[in-house]
Formats: C-alpha cells, sequence, structure tokens
C-alpha cells in the first residue's frame, strides 16, 4: 500500500514540473513574438467593460507572456486611464 501511494505521489511531482515547464516555454515563445497592443487593449477593454478584471488579466497575459503579478499591475493602470 506504500509503493502504491509513493507511486502516485511521485507522478504528481512530476506532472507539477512538466507544468511548470511548458508554462514557462510558452512564456518565452510569446514573448518573442510580436504584440498587437491595439488588439490586447481592446480584448482586455472589452472584458473590464463586462466587470471581469480575471479575464482582462488572463487576455494581458495571453497576448504579452506578462506574469500573474506584472499583468495584474497593467490591467489595473488600463482600467485607470479608461476613467
Amino acid at each position: 500500500m506504500t509503493w502504491i501511494a509513493l507511486f502516485i505521489g511521485l507522478i504528481g511531482i512530476v506532472m507539477l514540473v512538466v507544468s511548470a515547464y511548458l508554462t514557462r516555454r510558452a512564456r518565452v515563445l510569446a514573448a518573442g513574438r510580436p504584440i498587437d497592443v491595439e488588439a490586447m487593449q481592446a480584448d482586455v477593454g472589452t472584458a473590464l467593460d463586462r466587470d471581469d478584471p480575471a479575464t482582462a488579466v488572463r487576455i494581458y497575459r495571453q497576448h504579452t507572456g506578462a506574469g500573474l503579478l506584472q499583468a495584474s499591475k497593467a490591467v489595473d493602470q488600463i482600467a485607470r486611464d479608461r476613467r
């Protein structure tokens, strides 16, 4: 029974490492492509108009490859600038 639990725990750790690697790789690839600023601002603005800041942050991250904190601060700034 303990071997099974150890094996399941090991599989979980491997999945976390692979997930972190793929997320980091996606950000690196996103950072290398040009950003369509107008499209990003329009998409973020649409999400903010719907009063959905979490989606706005997700959209910002998809367009720019930014981290969560950086994207959150940028979306907050975009929201302030729109007022």
